[in-house]
């Protein structure tokens, strides 16, 4: 015998504010030569992200995360995109790099404390990337909680 559950839209909503809305939300780059995974922590991340490069034009984007909705096209509880855009400085000598992390914390009396684990990273593909003088990256973040089925 199969069973199947279900989670009702109400439920994905509830557990994505939860997980996700009102938290603090940071995109970093880095060079990642040192192996680092998707399980490191925050701390090896942020040793190896690119913020040497601050006189090229680099800066960490960071925001609040929205509310979430329920997308009966996708059957999940997903928040507003939030676009990250990293831009190198026009007379600088661009910004290189190969991974995006996504950190996420929370903010207490004015002061935030990050996680000590990242929320996910994004590799680049098959190399280094170097951002030229005044060409922009925007990449496109949503947080989502999917209605995935549990067969027992």
């Amino acid at each position: 015998m199969t069973l199947a559950m279900e989670w009702s839209n109400a439920e994905l909503l509830r557990v994505h504010a939860l997980a996700y809305q009102g938290r603090r939300a940071r995109l970093c780059l880095a060079i990642n030569s040192t192996a680092l995974t998707k399980e490191s922590t925050t701390a090896q991340w942020d040793a190896v992200e690119i913020s040497s490069q601050a006189a090229d034009g680099y800066a960490r984007v960071v925001w609040t995360l929205p509310a979430g909705a329920y997308s009966s096209t996708f059957g999940l509880a997903q928040g507003t995109g939030t676009l990250a855009t990293f831009q190198a400085s026009s007379g600088g000598i661009g910004l290189e790099f190969n991974t995006a992390y996504l950190v996420l914390g929370t903010l207490s009396s004015g002061t935030t404390t990050w996680d000590t684990h990242v929320a996910g990273i994004l590799t680049m593909l098959p190399e280094d990337q170097t951002l030229a003088p005044g060409q922009p990256l925007s990449i496109e973040v949503f947080t989502l909680v999917d209605d995935i089925t549990t067969v027992a």
